[in-house]
């Protein structure tokens, strides 16, 4: 008798419409991980866990749907966010579109940028939707860890697509209430209504099982591990950082057009909220000044090849967050719950 795990793999479970693929990202040969030599536990993490309920509840009094805000008490420097506006207006060019969140966990205070924008989440679900599985499911990764490390490392579909059939839609569920986010998010492989601001809330609950003080079965090390991340990339050298990227590169993904063009026209399918290209981040940065979270949504043009050919136009904005991060305090302390700049 087949077991559920036979079936999915011979098709027999599958009830998906979207397609399976192969990996997309492969580092190149000789390349070391920014990040392999960070330990799958971060010391001291675990002191902002109970942090992180109160830093979403000021999350949801963010204010940014006409651009830029802040939230708590501790604000940017003005050079620092006046750095961060001139990142997003470099991504918007073209009319693309930019949605972002972030928080501070040591000062309690973040910011946004029209972070309740509708985009597609992209591949940035899967980080969430295996610790899930493994926060309801314990054993997974003994069971299932080549999947998992797969799906999270390398991004591929099929193996995310497998864990999806086999463990189904209640781990993504249980997650989605306890962090105060749309039940729809459980339901759809890449949820397309998605927001930077949830998303950042179900990144809030991963950071909590991540340093929750018990055996996280060296999902931690797969998150600091990830292809295609700009904040791995760009910033895994000089602090730990778990983090996923999603991207979409269209129907072609051996076309390899300009990154800074206009979105091919027969890439577009009619969405606004899908443009069929996108380049996404999320994740967590340790540095030496605590913990940040962070989600990025775009729809900006994004080619990435085994030979890491196209740069990654995230990297600015990666190094705008962070300087924004580290400069919290020297802006404006106020009390009300939002700041904006245009």
């Amino acid at each position: 008798m087949q077991t559920d795990r036979e079936k999915v793999e011979e098709g027999l479970l599958m009830d998906r419409s979207v397609p399976w693929s192969g990996p997309v990202c492969v580092p190149p040969d000789g390349e070391a991980p920014a990040m392999r030599n960070w330990p799958e536990r971060v010391p001291g993490a675990d002191a902002f866990v109970d942090r992180v309920p109160i830093v979403m509840q000021k999350l949801d009094g963010l204010r940014d749907r006409r651009g830029y805000a802040s939230f708590g008490t501790a604000r940017p420097s003005p050079a620092a966010q006046r750095r961060l506006m001139r990142e997003i207006r470099k991504l918007e060019k073209g009319g693309h579109k930019v949605s972002l969140a972030m928080a501070d966990l040591a000062h309690m205070s973040g910011l946004g940028y029209r972070s309740e924008l509708t985009m597609c989440t992209q591949s940035t679900i899967k980080a969430v939707y295996c610790g899930a599985l493994l926060d309801m499911h314990p054993g997974a990764f003994q069971e299932n860890g080549q999947y998992i490390h797969d799906a999270v490392v390398y991004s591929e579909n099929e193996p995310y697509h497998l864990l999806r059939a086999i463990y189904g839609d209640a781990p993504m569920l249980r997650w989605c209430r306890e962090a105060g986010v749309r039940d729809s998010y459980a339901h759809s492989l890449y949820p397309r209504d998605g927001n930077a601001r949830e998303m950042l809330k179900l990144w809030g609950r991963l950071y909590r099982f991540l340093n929750g003080g018990q055996d996280r079965n060296r999902y931690g090390a797969c998150l600091a591990d990830t292809s295609a991340s700009a904040a791995r990339k760009q910033l895994g050298g000089r602090f730990a950082v778990q983090s996923k990227a999603g991207w979409e590169m269209g129907l072609d993904e051996s076309r390899n057009y300009d990154p800074h063009a206009e979105i091919p026209p027969e890439y577009r399918d009619g969405d606004p909220s899908n443009d069929e290209c996108a380049i996404n981040d999320t994740g967590i940065v340790y540095t030496d000044a605590g913990p940040y979270l962070f989600a990025v949504f775009t729809d900006h043009p994004f080619g990435i090849f085994r030979d890491y050919a196209t740069p990654n136009p995230l990297y600015g904005l990666t190094e705008a967050i962070l300087g924004a991060q580290q400069s919290l305090g020297e802006g404006r302390n106020r009390d009300d719950s939002h700041h904006r700049m245009r």
